[in-house]
C-alpha cells in the first residue's frame, strides 16, 4: 500500500510508528533506571555520612581513654593502685 498524498510507503510509516514508541519506552526505562541509581547514591551518601559521624564519635572516645588522667583514674579505682614516691628514671646509653 502506498499513501496516495505523499507517496510513502506504508510499512515505513509503521516502521516509523513502531520505531519511535520503541525509542521512548526506551527513554522511560532509562529514567526509571537513572532514578533508581539516584536512590542507592542518596542511600550511599548517607550511609558515608553517618559512617563519618561514627568515626569522629570513636576517635574522640579513644583520645579520652588515652589521656593520662584517665588512665590514672582507672588504675587508681580499678586496680587500687597509688603513686610511688621512690620512681627511678634509667638512661641507657648505646654505644654504636
Amino acid at each position: 500500500m502506498v499513501d496516495e498524498s505523499k507517496g510513502i510507503p506504508s510499512f515505513v510509516i509503521k516502521l516509523a510508528i513502531y520505531g519511535s514508541i520503541l525509542f521512548f519506552l526506551a527513554l522511560a526505562c532509562l529514567r526509571f533506571y537513572a532514578s533508581f541509581l539516584e536512590q542507592k547514591v542518596a542511600v550511599i551518601s548517607h550511609e558515608i555520612e553517618q559512617t563519618s559521624l561514627q568515626e569522629v564519635s570513636l576517635s574522640q572516645q579513644l583520645s579520652a581513654l588515652k589521656s593520662p588522667n584517665r588512665i590514672h583514674t582507672y588504675c587508681r579505682d580499678t586496680l587500687n593502685m597509688q603513686r610511688s614516691a621512690n620512681v627511678v628514671v634509667l638512661e641507657i646509653k648505646r654505644n654504636e
